[in-house]
């Protein structure tokens, strides 16, 4: 993984392992807590309001768009409100969503071990450099207005809000006495560096599964139907009322479809893990340490002896009584274990929307 180190850093948080993930993980934690979910809607309609009042005009002659670049442009501006708030500029988004597809075709050479002048790496890494350079700056700003009591309203807000109150509370002074992992200090740099992973992680996948979504509604009409009347339903008939957590609460149909269409159309459908360990993976096989395993998730979600016709769209299954809520340990679309995604309940919460 010689580009993504060198893009995303090194000594980037998804890069560790250990007591040093740990670390960051304590921290990171409550950043998508049901509370957050909560304050970040307000800015996330914000923009939803802007983008379809874009896309109406886009397809009002009915004629076939490409949506894909549209899909983009929505989800990076989403997410940077949602991660970074207001600290950053419209200018700095509209740069950034332009031109963060340059760190994804760097990454196409994911092994390469050299950046030279010209080539898709190195546009990469000057895409990162001022994407990791703007939310330093954020991270900063942010400091500044927690530090003077400021009310949170971003992710970069929660985190060091978080961190200034484990500083100061009791419970941080017994678990340092005992040697327990605690919320520590993080750095502007640092911050800036996690953010862009969660950015690189809700940018391209949440695209995809936003192009897969709007496709499969397309070829839908039914299931399109009851998600319409679902949502007019929790929203008393009103289409423009603002949405909290209790009115998605209530959205079970539309939280099935999300469901179904992550298991039928996994966005992601591999992820690369570098072995730390030799260990046997077959009777005849021992993956040697420091190998790269790419394993992928796609026949979990399709495991016949899991999912009833698992290669047909079937939101029901994963309604009170359904046949999959009895499999969620099949259900990996975010992973599991130590390093599963942190922003599971936030990507789950914006393709709900």
């Amino acid at each position: 993984m010689d580009v993504a180190k060198k893009i995303l850093r090194p000594d980037n948080w998804v890069f560790l392992d250990g007591k040093s993930h740990v670390e960051y993980r304590k921290g990171l934690n409550g950043l998508f807590s049901r509370q957050t979910m909560g304050m970040y809607l307000p800015g996330q309609e914000e923009i939803y309001d802007i983008y379809f009042k874009r896309w109406l005009e886009l397809s009002k002659e009915g004629k076939p768009i490409p949506f894909m670049s549209e899909f983009r442009d929505i989800n990076c501006a989403v997410s940077l409100r949602t991660f970074v708030g207001h600290y950053i500029s419209d200018e700095a988004v509209k740069e950034i969503s332009e031109n963060y597809y340059k760190i994804t075709a760097a990454l196409e050479l994911v092994n390469f071990p050299i950046i030279l002048p010209w080539t898709k790496t190195w546009y990469g890494k000057k895409c990162a450099d001022f994407v990791l350079k703007e939310f330093a700056a954020c991270a900063a700003k942010s400091r500044t207005a927690m530090m003077e009591g400021k009310e949170p309203g971003c992710t970069m807000d929660s985190w060091i809000k978080s961190m200034i109150e484990a500083k100061e509370s009791e419970a941080a002074k017994v678990a340092a006495a005992k040697g327990l992992p605690q919320i520590r200090e993080f750095s502007d740099m640092e911050i800036s560096m996690t953010v862009f992973t969660f950015l690189f992680a809700s940018q391209d996948a949440s695209s995809s599964a936003t192009t897969w979504q709007f496709q499969i509604m397309a070829d839908r009409p039914d299931v399109m139907k009851k998600i319409r009347e679902e949502q007019l339903r929790v929203r008393d008939g009103d289409p423009h009322k603002r949405l909290d957590l209790d009115m998605i609460d209530k959205m079970v149909y539309t939280r099935a479809v999300v469901k179904e269409q992550l298991r039928y159309r996994p966005p992601v459908i591999m992820v690369p893990y570098e072995v730390k360990k030799s260990f046997q993976i077959t009777p005849e096989y021992k993956i040697p340490k420091g190998a790269m395993v790419v394993p992928t998730l796609y026949p979990s979600l399709h495991d016949p002896e899991v999912y009833n016709d698992p290669e047909n769209f079937v939101p029901e299954r994963w309604l009170e009584g359904g046949e999959a809520e009895a499999a969620k340990k099949n259900w990996l679309v975010f992973g599991a274990g130590p390093h599963v995604c942190l922003g599971q309940t936030v990507s789950f919460l914006l393709l709900s929307l």
